[in-house]
Formats: C-alpha cells, structure tokens, sequence
C-alpha cells in the first residue's frame, strides 16, 4: 500500500498517449478523407475527359461521314448508279447514330443543347435537300439534278453542320484544357496534403513518442523516489523505540516497526501483515482495542494518549501510553489509522516517586511554616528578655559595673539585637511565598514614591539624590513590589565610599520580546518590563554577581557594613515568583546596576503560594 506518491503531473502518461495517437488518427482520418475526395476528383475529371475524347470523336466520325455522304451523293448524281447511295445511305446512318451519341453525352451542358438542337435541324434540312437531289436525279434526269446540285443550298448546309461541329470541337479542347489543369491543381493540392499530413503525422508521434518516454522516465525516477521514501519510511520507524503500525479499515495490520513485532514475540512469526488483535489479545482484549479502531475509523477523530495498565504473562504490569489517528487517502477519505504506543512504565513509577516527594515536600512546608510561626514567637521572645533584662541590668547595676562589665554588656545586647533582626529578615524570606498576595495592577512609580516617603530621614541624612523616571504598571503583588524596591534603594544608599554623596536612578520600560534567549523564560511575542536601579557607590568584583543574591552572603564585614546578607536573597525570590528575573552589574570602585525583569501581565492569576 503506498504511503507517498509522486506529484501529479498536469496531464498522466495514458492522457498523453490518448491525446497523441487522437490527433495523429484524426489526421490520418483527414489525409484519408482528403484523398478519397482527391480521388473522386480524379475519377470524375478522368471521365469527364473520357467523355470530352468521346464527344470530340464523335465530331470526327460525324465530319467523315458527311464527307461520304456528301462523295455517295455525287457519285449518284453523276453516274445515276445506285450502288453510290448505299454509301450515302450509311453515312446518314451513322451520322443520326453520332448525334444521338452527341446527345448523350452533352445532355449536362445547356449551351451545347442549344447547339444540338441547332445541329438536328441542320441535318435534317441537309438530308432533306439531298434527298430532294437524289430523287430529282431519278425521275428528272441529270441536268434538273445539276441545277438543284448548282444552287448548293445543301452545301451551304453543309457547311453549317460543320461549323457547329467545329465549335463543338473547340469548346471540347477548351473543356478538355480547363479539365486538365484542374486535374493537375487537384494532384498538386492532394499531394502538397498528403505529404503536410505526414510530416505533421511523424512529427506528431516523434514528440508523442518523445513526451511519452520522458513521461515513463520520469515515472521511473518517480518509482525509484517512492520506493526510497518507503525504504527511509520503515527505517525511520524501525529506529523509534515506541510501537508503530497501520491498520485498514477491517482492522488488519499493513505496516508495523521493529519494536512492534518483537513486542509479541515468537507469535509473530517474522510478519503482522494480515492480522488482526485477535491473533495476540485475549477475546475481552481484543474486542475492545478493535471497537477503539473503528471508532476512530468510523468518526475520523483520533484518540490521543490514551492510558491504561495491562498484565503480562509473567503476571508483571506495565503501563501502556496509546495514540490512534485516522489515515487518509489523497482525497480525504479514511482509509485506516497509524498507531502508536509506548512503554511508560519507568515514567509511572518516576510519577509515583514525585507524587511521594511532593507530600514529602508538602510536609517539609509545613514544619517550614511551623518553623517560621515558631520563629515570629517562641525564638524572639527570649530574645525580648534578654533585651529587657539587659535594659534593666544597664539602668539599675550600671553604676556597680566596671569598663569591662559594661562593654560585655554592650556585646550581649547588640548580638541580641542582631539575631533579632536576622529572624525579622528570615521571616521576610519565608513570607514571599507563604504569605504572598495575588497579582494585580501596580503602579510602580507610586510604590517608589512611597519608599522614598519610608526612606526619606536616611536620604536626608546622607544628602542622596534619587532620580526615578518613567516607571510603567504591571501585574505584580504591590506589597512584594514595595519590600523589592525597599532594598534596591537601601542598598544603594548603604554601599557608599564615606563622605560620598549617594546617586540613585531608577528608570523602567516595555518592549516586546522578540526572540527566546538561552536561560530566559520570556516567550517570543510576551511584553517585558525592565527596571534598573543604578548607584555610584562602592561596586563589587564582577565575580561575585551570582553570589550576593545567596542567602548570608556577605562581601563585606559587618564592621564596614550592617545587614545580614539576605535583602537580596528576597528580591530574587521575588523575582522568581513574579515569572522574572534579577541580574547585578558592577566593577569595583564604579558603583552598581540591579536590572529587574517583569512581565507585564500574568499568564493566569495567582493565589498564595
């Protein structure tokens, strides 16, 4: 059964052939047409000249015998012997004999009619007048007949008839020329016909013959391309790993690979061509893989990963991953379904396996969210403790301590106060996601108005100009944007070399992704915001811009700089959770950029995490 076929040409090899040996029978029909009425033409100008020949004849033998009727005549009229009149007497004969003949065969031309009339009423006065000689010469005697013979009325008559037959004979020879000639323009014209027809009748099947062998050349080229598409075609299946096969419409395997046929084994026998399930299933089985194929052959709609588990004959399950779709002839018609399923076992058990690790994982949350309120209360209120007993301590013994009591109380209080500020920041953390809020339209410009409202004593302190330009509105969680924005510009005003005064640009735009990065997730055609918040400060070794964004990770001592190591680690939890990124630029002594990446809108909303 083929499964590809060559192009379509506009006109197939029999149409060619049908159209070629057409026209070359339907010159052949006209050369043949063309000659029949070539001939008929020569036939009838060949007895048209016949008859010319016979007509001229005729005038001849008519002009003898007037000369012996007219020499019987005179023999009579001299002698008065009898025996001259027989002659005259057949002569007359034959000359009625001749014009009947004459008659005949210029019956078709009215004005030699006319002639002939003309003609019979010449003989018939000249044999009249003869007559009246002869029958003077016997009972008159010769002198009466002489003086009838000296007015020569019959000669005059005579001659008469004989120039009618002239003319007779002229028009004839004309007849005849014209005839000829025609006969010639016809021979000319059948012949210049016959040899148009056969040149045009070779040349017609030299080019059939010509297309013709092209056409099986290239419809040999075109089998041998098919047969290498079906050779690539079994290859390319028998190297894929899942089974492959096609069935007809009565359920009959026609094509299947390698791992389709080992995978029922001896029962095989080297070939599924001409079988059906039921020669592997079970009838239960069988039955309903065959009403699956003849749904999808009945309604033309496929049946797309379709799951389910089946026992081996060594009691082992394993599951089977099947998709059927239709396969349609070149007019749209089913004419059975390609097949193909997969052992997704090993990925069941891995499913499995995630489910476990998910509940796992989903536990280790919980205890994380149990730590956490534990953290938000139970750890810092023994710190709160601390704090206040070391207050008390300070107000009421601070007079009995020496130097040295009073600096270890110093020391208590600021790692009292340092471990609460890093459960504070933990708790930040762990916030961003167990108490995230759902996205909604955030005008980014307004939320750094309000961090710089919150930071506005720091930025006095420090002198700090803060530029903001055009900032864009975004789906994003507004409290998340603001902790985002709070660090950014804090860091930025915290890393200054002393004495410095502290420059900070904020500035944002969209712009429409147009192609997929390596290691982005922006998608081709999603709008992006990008915002960078860019200082003058002290900058950092281009080595370490993965490294300050991990939790603790501190690139100066708390000495020169406060914090705890983990404002960063939020912004790119936030990031993160926003379906964007965070990247840091910089160079020591040169100052920094953060470039945020955010996309403009959602794919679906977002509840807490």
């Amino acid at each position: 059964m083929p499964f590809s076929s060559p192009t379509p040409h506009r006109f197939s090899i029999r149409r060619k052939i049908l159209i070629g040996f057409g026209l070359v029978f339907l010159m052949l029909g006209v050369i043949g047409l063309i000659s029949y009425r070539s001939t008929r033409a020569f036939i009838l100008t060949a007895d048209w000249v016949a008859r010319t020949h016979e007509v001229m004849e005729i005038q001849e033998r008519t002009q003898r015998h007037l000369m012996e009727m007219e020499s019987g005549r005179r023999g009579f009229l001299i002698t008065g012997d009898e025996t001259y009149l027989r002659g005259f007497e057949d002569a007359q004969a034959q000359i009625i004999e001749n014009f009947n003949a004459l008659k005949t065969y210029t019956a078709d031309t009215p004005q030699q009619t006319l002639k002939l009339d003309r003609l019979l009423t010449l003989i018939q006065r000249d044999f009249s007048q003869q007559q009246m000689e002869i029958e003077t010469r016997r009972t008159q005697g010769f002198a009466a007949s002489l003086a009838i013979f000296a007015r020569s009325e019959s000669e005059q008559t005579t001659q008469d008839i004989r120039k009618i037959l002239a003319d007779f004979d002229r028009e004839q020879r004309a007849l005849l020329a014209e005839r000829a000639a025609l006969t010639r323009l016809v021979g000319h014209a059948t012949t210049l016909t016959i040899v148009a027809g056969s040149v045009f009748t070779f040349i017609a099947l030299l080019v059939a013959c010509i297309l013709i062998l092209r056409d099986v050349a290239a419809r040999h080229r075109a089998e041998e391309a098919l047969a290498a598409e079906h050779h690539l075609l079994l290859s390319i299946i028998d190297t894929i790993p899942d089974h492959v096969y096609v069935k007809d419409v009565e359920g009959r395997y026609i094509l299947d690979n390698v791992a389709h046929r080992e995978m029922y084994g001896p029962k095989t026998e080297g070939t599924t061509t001409g079988r059906t399930v039921f020669d592997y299933y079970s009838a239960d089985e069988a039955a309903r893989f065959d009403d699956d194929d003849h749904r999808v052959v009945e309604t033309g709609e496929g049946i797309f990963n379709h799951e389910e588990a089946r026992v081996q004959e060594d009691g082992g399950e394993v599951w089977i991953q099947t998709t059927k779709v239709p396969l349609r002839d070149t007019d749209g018609s089913i004419i059975g379904l390609v097949g193909i399923s997969a052992d997704i076992t090993d990925r069941k058990i891995a499913e499995a396996q995630i489910l476990r690790f998910a509940a796992q994982l989903e536990s280790s949350n919980a205890e994380l969210q149990n730590f956490a309120s534990v953290a938000s209360h139970d750890l810092q209120e023994p710190l709160r403790k601390i704090q206040a007993f070391s207050d008390r301590l300070r107000v009421k013994c601070g007079k009995m301590l020496n130097e040295q009591g009073l600096d270890y109380l110093d020391r208590m209080q600021n790692a009292a106060q340092r471990m609460q500020v890093l459960i504070q920041d933990l708790l930040k953390l762990s916030r961003v996601t167990s108490r995230a809020l759902p996205f909604e339209q955030c005008n980014l410009r307004e939320i750094v108005r309000n961090v710089m409202s919150d930071l506005e004593i720091v930025i006095e302190q420090k002198r700090a100009k803060v530029e903001v330009g055009d900032l864009p509105t975004l789906e994003a969680d507004p409290v998340q944007m603001r902790q985002l924005f709070q660090n950014l510009i804090s860091n930025a005003l915290k890393f200054q070399k002393p004495g410095d005064r502290p420059e900070v640009a904020i500035e944002g735009r969209i712009y429409e992704v147009r192609e997929r990065n390596a290691g982005d997730a922006a998608i081709p055609g999603q709008r992006i915001c990008k915002i960078v918040v860019r200082d003058n400060g002290i900058g950092f070794d281009p080595k370490f811009a993965d490294q300050i964004f991990v939790v603790f990770q501190r690139l100066h001592s708390r000495s020169e700089y406060e914090g705890t190591g983990i404002g960063l680690a939020v912004c790119r939890k936030i990031t993160d959770r926003h379906g964007g990124s965070i990247v840091a630029k910089s160079a020591e002594g040169q100052g920094a950029a953060f470039i945020v990446t955010l996309p403009v809108t959602q794919p679906s909303p977002q509840a807490n995490e």
